[in-house]
């Protein structure tokens, strides 16, 4: 199962990431409360393993706002919500993020190419790390499709083994799931690695 622990912003958050074993690591530069500068993302990239993916989430940039993430830090893969520049999909793998709700409805129109599907939860204007679950249930038809799936939104250390095993994805994803108090809590991330590659954290 490969797990990313996103929304990292501190040494010690990466490090605990790296530590208990997680595929990848998100460094957000969109808005949020976990929004980390180019030059904080360059600095803590310099922490993580080549073992270990390191993914910057972005928002529809534009060909310039690409070159200049690209260029500043040596992202492995980017997590998009809305538009790519054009041709530049070919430039870097990437999660295209796909906003499904609570109910077992697929969203409309064709499901758009990328290395995966990064299912998350839209509330209001916060795009996903809203705390919220998707429908598991959706996400499977998509696993189903043949498509690989990450699995955001709502995933806890206590119930991301039940995610997995109704979803069948490729991946999961947390961010406020290994919280506490609006900090990343090293205990949780262990925990949560640890739990969704199915190993006893006893």
């Amino acid at each position: 199962m490969w797990v990313k622990v996103c929304g990292c912003r501190t040494p010690a958050g990466v490090d605990a990431a790296v530590g208990a074993g997680a595929d990848a690591v998100g460094l957000i530069l969109v808005e949020s409360r976990r929004r980390v500068t180019l030059e904080t993302a360059k600095a803590l990239a310099k922490r993580i393993p080549s073992s270990v993916a390191i993914v910057g989430v972005v928002r529809s940039p534009s060909p310039g706002q690409l070159r200049e993430i690209l260029e500043a830090v040596p992202f492995d893969m980017l997590q998009l919500s809305g538009t790519m520049p054009r041709g530049s999909a070919r430039a870097i793998p990437f999660l295209r993020t796909v906003y499904l709700g609570a109910e077992d409805r697929l969203p409309s129109g064709r499901l758009p190419r990328a290395y995966a599907l990064h299912l998350d939860r839209r509330s209001g204007q916060s795009h996903g790390g809203t705390g919220e679950r998707v429908n598991t249930r959706a996400a499977l038809r998509i696993a189903q499709t043949g498509r690989r799936v990450v699995l955001a939104g709502g995933l806890t250390p206590d119930n991301v083994l039940q995610a997995i095993e109704e979803a069948a994805p490729y991946g999961v994803d947390v961010a406020s799931g290994v919280e506490v108090g609006g900090q990343q809590d090293a205990q949780a991330i262990f925990r949560f690695v640890r739990a969704a590659k199915g190993v006893n954290a006893q």
